[in-house]
C-alpha cells in the first residue's frame, strides 16, 4: 500500500517546490485546473462510467454519501456551537468539516488503494454524492454565515458542469458500442488527471496560517478525516455489510481531507478565509497518514 503511494506523495511534491523555487506561479495552477476540468476530468469520467458494472447495491453508497454528509453538517454545527463559534467561523467550520476533496486528492488515492476497479466507482461517488451535495447544500450553508435570509441556487451552472454533463454522457453512451481506439484516448487523456490534480493542489498549499488557528483546524481534521470515516466503517460492520470494492472505495471518498471548491466559497462569501485555506493544507498533509489508516480498517473489518 505505501508503495503504491509514492507517487501521490511525489506528484503533490514536486507541485509544492516548482511554486517555492519560482518555477511555476499561481497562473500555472490555474491552467492545470481549467484544463482537468474541462478536458481531462470528463475524458476520465466517460471512460470510468462506460466500463462500470452497475449494481444495486450501488444506489446504497450513493444514498450513504449523502447521508454522511448531512451527518457531518449537523455533528459540526454542534461541536462549533459547543466552542463558542461566531456564525461567520461557524459556517466555514462546517463546510470545511462536511465536504471532501473526493476527485483532485481522491482520485489518486484510489488508484494507489484499489486500482482501476476502484476508480471507476470514485467518479460517480465523486459527482452523485460529493459535487451535487456540495452544490446545493452549500448556499444554505453560507447564507447563515453571512446570516442574510435570501438562498439562491444556480441549478444551471450544477447541469453545465462539466464534469456533471461527462457523467451523464457516459450512462447514454454505456448503450452503445464505442470502437477501442476511441476509448483508448479518452483513458489516455483521462489518466493525466492524477498527476497534474496532485501537481496543482501542491502549488496552493499554503501553511502560513496553520498555527494561528490550530484549534479549530484540529477539530476539522479530527471530524471529517477520522471520526466520521471511522463511525461510517462501524456502521457498515455493524449493519453486516460486506466490504468490496464498492464500499472500500466509498470509504476512501469519505475520508478525503477538506474540499478545496468549499473553500472557495468560503473565501466568496467573505466568510472565515484563514480557516478555510488553512483545513485544506494541513487537511492534505495528514491525508497520507489518516487516508491509508483508514483504508486499512476497511480490510481489518
Amino acid at each position: 500500500m505505501f508503495e503504491n503511494l509514492f507517487s501521490v506523495v511525489l506528484f503533490f511534491s514536486l507541485g509544492y517546490f516548482a511554486r517555492k523555487r519560482g518555477i511555476l506561479d499561481e497562473t500555472g495552477s490555474d491552467i492545470l485546473i481549467r484544463f482537468i476540468i474541462y478536458f481531462a476530468f470528463p475524458a476520465l469520467v466517460i471512460y470510468n462510467v462506460y466500463h462500470l458494472d452497475i449494481k444495486p447495491q450501488f444506489f446504497a453508497v450513493l444514498l450513504s454519501g449523502w447521508a454522511v454528509i448531512l451527518f457531518s453538517i449537523g455533528l459540526s454545527f454542534f461541536a462549533g456551537r459547543v466552542m463558542g463559534m461566531d456564525r461567520k467561523t461557524l459556517a466555514s467550520f462546517v463546510m470545511m468539516s462536511s465536504f471532501g476533496n473526493t476527485s483532485f486528492l481522491g482520485f489518486p488515492f484510489q488508484m494507489a488503494l484499489l486500482g482501476e476497479e476502484g476508480l471507476r466507482y470514485a467518479v460517480v461517488f465523486d459527482q452523485l454524492a460529493s459535487f451535487l451535495p456540495v452544490s446545493l447544500l452549500s448556499p444554505f450553508i453560507l447564507a447563515y454565515g453571512k446570516a442574510e435570509g435570501g438562498v439562491s441556487i444556480d441549478i444551471k451552472k450544477v447541469v453545465t458542469f462539466p464534469p456533471f454533463v461527462a457523467i451523464v454522457t457516459g450512462f447514454l453512451l454505456k448503450q452503445f458500442y464505442i470502437p477501442e481506439f476511441v476509448l483508448g484516448s479518452l483513458k489516455t487523456l483521462g489518466m493525466t488527471v492524477i498527476p497534474l490534480a496532485l501537481f496543482a493542489v501542491g502549488m496552493n498549499l499554503r501553511f502560513s496560517k496553520v498555527k494561528q488557528r490550530l484549534r479549530d483546524v484540529s477539530a476539522v481534521i479530527f471530524i471529517k478525516m477520522v471520526f466520521v470515516p471511522a463511525l461510517f466503517i462501524a456502521v457498515l460492520f455493524f449493519a453486516g455489510v460486506e466490504m468490496d470494492v464498492m464500499w472500500r472505495s466509498a470509504v476512501i471518498e469519505i475520508a478525503m481531507p477538506p474540499m478545496v471548491l468549499a473553500s472557495i466559497f468560503v473565501i466568496g462569501a467573505g466568510l472565515d478565509k484563514d480557516l478555510a485555506v488553512s483545513s485544506v493544507g494541513a487537511g492534505i498533509i495528514m491525508s497520507f497518514i489518516t487516508v491509508p489508516a483508514i483504508f486499512y480498517l476497511t480490510g481489518v473489518f
